[in-house]
């Protein structure tokens, strides 16, 4: 297992220590994934606030991440199956 390291991430001019056991490249892309979020979702409507547009965000990226994983366990059945199928 890797070491967790601490990382500064800047989301809209804030900055935010985290805890990753992966890499700073791939910390930096979680960073500039969410900031896009984040920065999408202020200027769709001027009158949101970071707190709201984060809020939003996470929502946002907890529903992808639950069809994520939806489809992933609905294509290990489909291999799981097409294995015994061919055993």
């Amino acid at each position: 297992m890797m070491e967790r390291k601490t990382y500064s991430v800047m989301l809209s001019g804030r900055t935010y220590s985290i805890s990753s056991g992966e890499n700073e490249h791939y910390v930096k892309r979680i960073e500039k994934l969410t900031a896009n979020a984040i920065s999408e979702t202020m200027l769709l409507d001027k009158r949101v606030n970071f707190e709201t547009a984060a809020a939003v965000t996470a929502l946002r990226f907890a529903e992808e991440n639950i069809l994520l994983q939806d489809e992933m366990t609905r294509l290990r059945r489909e291999l799981a199956d097409a294995a015994q199928q061919k055993d």
